[in-house]
């Protein structure tokens, strides 16, 4: 029994040493491997090289690429976005056993010493795709010290990473003649396709390149390249990867003889983006690609059009109004255009916008409850302490709706709400909508913000026209697909945005002609043009539903041109973009908000209707918001039977009269219109023996303005240094008087014009008409 259990015993102890021996080998390789990746860590950053900048449209489409640090063509791409055929040829001729063993096949290499020795030089290799990656992560002559690391940078590699990693690895650092780094640069420039879309006669060829790149590059070897090709078909139909027929197809196919250049859409959004994000491998845009390329031909063509003219330039934008995506921006009529720096982006460009902002004026307005859409503006010479805007053909109306002012482009109506919405309403109201190009005070622009006194960017003021779409509601437009949808900004009511998007696309403009012409049987478009200053840059702007397109036409160099006017060269080319993107003519309007009712107003007040008026008419309008004041321009009065008179409430007791109804314009205007000949009722004068004061405006002083500083200057006679005194009275005044500083100046007709000569000092200067209703200002002379 004690010998049984002293044999026992020793048995044991034999299997204890058996195991230790056992774990000693397995352990002391891991402990060793694990001590040397301590102290010769595996260069992780060395797999991935500066690469090419790539941009893509929405759907994955190559806009632009450019060229790595380096100089090289290095697009990177992901395992799952490359052929199966191409993983299969490159295993299947490369490495056979690569999804079986742990980075080093030593079956392969015993295979390639045997095969070497015989033949008595290299004629075989033993290196697996692992080592093959290490290789190229740390170049090195081939030695067999060299190989050692390479096979020891294998195993770390297989440590690391996935065998779907470690061949995503090899395809994104394999050379393939050249500048060209990666399978996906390959695909692209030998058969300008994605490594995605390969044939198996193609993924021969580039599974076979890597080996000698230069000399089996097919633009420049191209029988070498076949002959590459064809044995690694061979190889693969030998180990059974592919079929004979397969491989006879794949014999079948032509080689490329030259590089394909890379796609060139967008150039101008893929710089901006590049600079932008300088070190991304990959910038997923919101492009459409196809809209992209629709939007730049027609764009080039339109330009051509007008070059004999002196214009050689443009830009288009294309805003989905519902996501903000910019769906094409393209920035010039030719990129390479040098002579008409086509290289500038002009959708970016600061340039003045013109009229292009006045919706916005009105919209507020409306919103403020200022006016109604049919509300009379006054059309006449005005001055803001020196600042006197005139009409864009020097003329003026008098009185217009606010529709007709909106549709015509006055800019003395539209300067006028602009000043009674405040100062600087205007100014903060764009900073809020975007315009990041206003980056002076309020006060450097003024009150001629709303004519183009500051400058904007295509892509800023498209952006701004998108509110009008969506309601009032200002978002920051997209151009990456993964950027954020931006805070929205409530700007205006959807009611105003609603009611100011009908007007606009009202086509009945008759100062419009051209646009008439291309506004027919075309798509719902809410529309507006600007013309800057000198005729340097023309513009139009649409809005539907669905999409906010914005166009300039100008030059580069801002040179102007007589014929960049933006309703004859702009809004040509955004009805037929708009016409392209909205080909269904009966797509569905924007719909009208709960907010905006309909009521009768006079045809010409714009007023609540009253029994007096002769004609109406029907008006959106926003409930509790829109001046509700009925009619007030067509009054009764009442005429004495037996003097002409007129007679009011105090005076017209026991004498025999009759009613008559009258246009009694109000007194800020009606001197204007009568000096101007403009048909005005003649109103009779106030029965001369009544002695109660008229109700009524009084006059309004137009010249000089309260608190206006004059200097004397000297050596200047006297009579070049008088001041006007104007004013402006309602039509049913004969008479005006004019007083300085408490003494009489003047009495007579309120057209005539009136001077005084000043001296030094304060002056308060008082005008009162003929039933006694005055206005005063105060002015200083130095």
């Amino acid at each position: 029994m004690s010998r049984q259990l002293h044999l026992g015993f020793i048995a044991s102890k034999r299997v204890q040493r058996a195991t230790g021996v056992v774990l000693a080998v397995a352990v002391l390789p891991l402990l060793l491997f694990g001590g040397l990746s301590v102290l010769f860590p595996l260069p992780v950053d060395q797999l991935h090289p500066s690469s090419s900048t790539v941009v893509q449209a929405e759907d994955g489409t190559l806009l632009r690429a450019f060229l790595a640090d380096d100089e090289m063509w290095r697009l990177r791409v992901e395992e799952d976005a490359i052929a199966p055929v191409m993983k299969q040829a490159v295993v299947g001729y490369e490495d056979q056993r690569f999804y079986h063993h742990p980075g080093i096949d030593p079956i392969a290499i015993g295979r390639a010493v045997v095969a070497n020795v015989r033949a008595g030089r290299v004629v075989q290799g033993g290196s697996t795709i692992t080592m093959q990656v290490a290789r190229m992560m740390e170049p090195k002559a081939r030695t067999v010290p060299n190989k050692v690391i390479e096979a020891f940078r294998a195993l770390q590699l297989e440590w690391r990473y996935s065998k779907a990693e470690i061949l995503e690895h090899y395809f994104n650092l394999a050379p393939y003649g050249g500048n060209l780094v990666g399978v996906e640069a390959a695909a692209r420039l030998y058969f300008d396709k994605p490594a995605a879309s390969l044939s198996l006669g193609e993924a021969a060829l580039l599974a076979a390149i890597p080996n000698d790149p230069n000399a089996n590059r097919p633009d420049e070897h191209v029988t070498a390249a076949r002959a590459a090709r064809d044995k690694v078909l061979r190889l693969l139909h030998e180990r059974g990867v592919i079929t004979g027929e397969d491989r006879r197809q794949a014999r079948a196919e032509p080689l490329p003889q030259r590089r394909y250049a890379l796609p060139f859409d967008a150039p101008h959004l893929a710089d901006h983006l590049a600079a932008r994000y300088a070190h991304a491998d990959r910038l997923e845009t919101t492009v459409d690609a196809r809209l992209q390329r629709m939007a730049a031909r027609m764009l080039a063509a339109h330009v051509q059009g007008w070059r004999s003219q002196g214009i050689t330039n443009g830009a288009v934008v294309v805003i989905e109004n519902a996501t903000m995506a910019v769906r094409a921006l393209v920035g010039s009529a030719d990129f390479f255009d040098m002579r008409n720096e086509g290289q500038v982006n002009g959708a970016l460009a600061p340039r003045s916008p013109g009229s292009a902002l006045k919706p916005f004026v009105y919209a507020k307005a409306l919103d403020q409850g200022l006016v109604g859409s049919h509300t009379l503006l006054q059309d006449i010479p005005v001055d803001y302490n020196g600042y006197a805007p005139e009409n864009y053909d020097r003329t003026y109306s008098g009185v217009v709706p606010v529709r007709e002012a909106l549709a015509r482009s006055l800019n003395v109506p539209a300067v006028n709400l602009s000043a009674d919405l405040g100062p600087d309403a205007m100014y903060h109201f764009f900073r809020r909508g975007g315009l990041r190009t206003l980056n002076e005070p309020a006060h450097h622009y003024g009150l001629s913000l709303i004519l183009g006194g500051g400058e904007v960017t295509l892509l800023d003021l498209t952006t701004l026209y998108a509110t009008l779409a969506n309601g009032g509601t200002y978002r920051p437009y997209r151009l990456l697909a993964d950027d954020p949808e931006g805070q929205p900004i409530r700007l205006l009511s959807d009611g105003a945005s609603y009611i100011v998007t009908e007007m606009l696309s009202d086509l009945r403009r008759p100062d419009l002609p051209a646009v008439w012409e291309w506004s027919r049987d075309q798509p719902t478009v809410a529309w507006k043009t600007g013309t800057s200053y000198g005729h340097r840059d023309a513009w139009s702007i649409g809005v539907t539903p669905r999409y906010t397109v914005g166009v300039w036409v100008g030059n580069m160099d801002a040179a102007g041109a007589s014929a960049l006017v933006g309703a004859e060269v702009a809004a040509p080319l955004l009805f037929q973009l708009m016409q392209r993107l909205e080909r269904d003519v009966s797509a569905r309007w924007f719909i009208q908000p709960a907010a905006v009712a309909t009521r009768r107003v006079c045809t010409v007040s714009g007023q609540p209707a009253t029994r007096r008026c002769p004609s109406t008419r029907s008006e959106l309008y926003l409930p509790g918001r829109t001046p509700a004041q009925p009619c007030d321009l067509h009054q009764t009065i009442w005429v004495d039977d037996d003097t002409g008179h007129r007679l009011c409430s105090h005076c017209r007791q026991g004498r025999s009269h009759e009613p008559q109804v009258v246009t009694r314009w109000p007194s800020g205007v009606a001197t204007w219109l009568e000096r101007t000949g403009y048909p005005v009722d003649a109103i009779p004068q106030h029965l001369p023996s009544c002695r109660r004061v008229a109700e009524g405006d009084p006059p309004v002083i137009r010249s000089p303005q309260p608190g206006t500083s004059y200097r004397l200057r000297s050596g200047v006679p006297a009579e070049y240094q008088r001041i006007l005194l104007e004013a402006s009275v309602s039509n049913e005044t004969d008479e005006i008087y004019w007083f300085v500083d408490g003494e009489m100046l003047y009495q007579g007709n309120p057209g005539e014009r009136v001077f005084f000569t000043p001296e030094r000092g304060e002056h308060t200067l008082l005008c009162m008409d003929d039933e006694g209703r005055s206005s005063e200002v105060q002015i200083t002379v130095r």
